[in-house]
């Protein structure tokens, strides 16, 4: 493999994220000195948690159904990812063709179905959520997005219990008792980034995060929508694009990289062909999980960035398409898109983060004249089911392939915010810089994004915005980015 200018080690939305910014803010600063780069992908895929599984129900009445479920990422909020949307813009990913609005709709139930209701205010079938408690979850969202963003200072050390019982009594009226055990602790169990410990101890900053730029709190409404065809088929015409517009970079799978800093450059080689020629870098990007940068990298990471790495932990989580209800609330009449499992009080859940979706809802067949028809089939996507699923009930393709995957992500405990402080203090040095979704925030696909941009605009010598932000304490910036990143109302 050719020397490059850069090499970026993980081909994740961080990944592809840095080099497209990299390529583009050069071309504008000086066209004549356009770096070329490496973008360098452990799997045989690009996108890390972006996995569509397509296959087919066979024949029906009216012929072969075929549908696909994505097992990772799924959706977004156009309203908050205005980085995401220019750029799918400029590939041609349109909005109306390749996304479309999601059927936003969530329940709430354990697993019994003695607590069960949905987030709709209106009669749905007697599974309408209680007026008060409504109230209190449409104030917490309100006043909590502001929190984050322009108070976040001062809610530094505190958990999301903490702020309910600090704030939940000042507010008129005090929000209503169930709004913690039955809406946000759920609700955060079902978000990607949760401890193992539970949601109670969740930094408030971290829970905001997703809360603000995912479901709009604090700001404009949000705008969800689901990829048709599946979030795949965004990063695959991504990635096509910049294939086919930006010839200095060069995309690689199935290389486990590991670097070595040696005299000012970083030599770098495949693990999974130790037989390869090695090849030299100028400079390097890290947009692969922390842990797995930590490995990567064998001599130059500063000992302080080394150290801020080691203390990420990670989950491996489960994702699962299937025909199995008895994951979904027992009140049928209660399915929603997302289905929130309440823990019952005193429960030991093996894995605290589970959530389950209702795929027909999620890419809104009542608004898909081909899909909307009675007697077509349900199913579903679990991620961490609360109770096994029979092999006969997991979908599979043609091949007899079964619908599951694994998947891993960091959580977003106080350790990770400090985390994410101390790499963009030292983004830079030793030639080395930091992205990726356990850099910034919850890692959701716009912040990857916009760690990209900065990562470009350092590498390309534009440091006024990154002084900026390491004056900063790790609370301040998170609510600098997250106010960055959201869309006030």
């Amino acid at each position: 493999m050719n020397d490059t200018d850069i090499a970026i080690i993980g081909g994740g939305i961080g990944g592809l994220a840095a080099a497209w910014n990299i390529i583009l803010t050069a071309r504008q600063k000086n066209p004549s000195a356009v770096p070329r780069i490496t973008v360098l992908e452990a799997s045989d895929r690009f996108g890390g948690n972006v996995d569509t599984f397509d296959f087919t129900f066979g024949n029906g009445p009216d012929g072969t159904i075929d549908r696909w479920a994505d097992l990772g990422v799924n959706d977004f909020n156009v309203t908050a990812y205005t980085n995401i949307v220019a750029v799918m813009n400029q590939i041609g990913f349109k909005a109306g063709t390749d996304y479309l609005p999601l059927e936003d709709s969530t329940s709430y139930s354990t697993g019994d179905g003695s607590i069960c209701f949905t987030d709709s205010a209106s009669a749905w079938w007697g599974t309408a959520i209680d007026k008060a408690l409504a109230a209190s979850v449409n104030d917490f969202m309100q006043v909590a997005g502001v929190d984050a963003t322009k108070n976040a200072g001062k809610f530094a050390t505190t958990t999301i219990s903490e702020y309910i019982d600090m704030v939940g009594p000042t507010r008129s009226p005090p929000w209503d008792a169930r709004l913690g055990p039955q809406v946000i602790y759920p609700r955060i169990n079902g978000m990607y980034f949760v401890t193992e410990l539970g949601p109670r101890g969740m930094p408030f900053l971290a829970v905001m995060h997703y809360y603000a730029i995912q479901e709009g709190a604090g700001g404009k409404p949000a705008n969800r929508c689901y990829f048709v065809g599946g979030a795949s088929r965004w990063i695959n015409q991504l990635v096509a694009y910049m294939t086919a517009t930006m010839p200095e970079i060069t995309f690689v799978q199935n290389y486990r990289a590991s670097a070595s800093l040696e005299d000012g450059l970083f030599t770098i080689s495949n693990d999974l062909a130790p037989t390869l020629q090695p090849f030299r870098a100028k400079k390097l990007v890290l947009a692969a999980h922390a842990d797995s940068s930590l490995i990567a990298v064998k001599q130059g990471l500063p000992g302080e960035v080394a150290s801020a790495m080691a203390s990420i932990e990670y989950t491996n989580g489960i994702s699962v398409a299937h025909t199995d209800s008895r994951l979904l609330p027992v009140n049928c009449n209660a399915w929603s898109t997302y289905n929130i499992l309440i823990h019952q009080p005193g429960a030991v859940a093996q894995m605290p983060y589970t959530i389950n979706y209702v795929a027909n809802r999620h890419q809104n067949d009542a608004q898909n004249p081909f899909y909307d028809k009675f007697g077509y089939p349900l199913f579903f996507v679990s991620v961490n089911p609360y109770r096994p699923i029979p092999d006969d009930l997991v979908l599979k393709d043609a091949q007899g392939n079964r619908a599951v995957q694994n998947l891993r992500h960091n959580i977003l405990d106080f350790a990770t915010l400090q985390a994410q402080a101390v790499c963009l203090k030292n983004q830079g040095v030793n030639g080395i810089y930091y992205a990726g979704g356990w850099t910034q925030g919850a890692g959701l696909h716009e912040e990857c994004w916009v760690q990209g941009q900065d990562v470009a605009k350092l590498i390309l010598g534009e440091t006024e915005h990154h002084e900026k932000l390491k004056a900063l304490d790790f609370a301040e910036l998170a609510g600098a980015r997250l106010h960055r990143n959201m869309q006030p109302g």
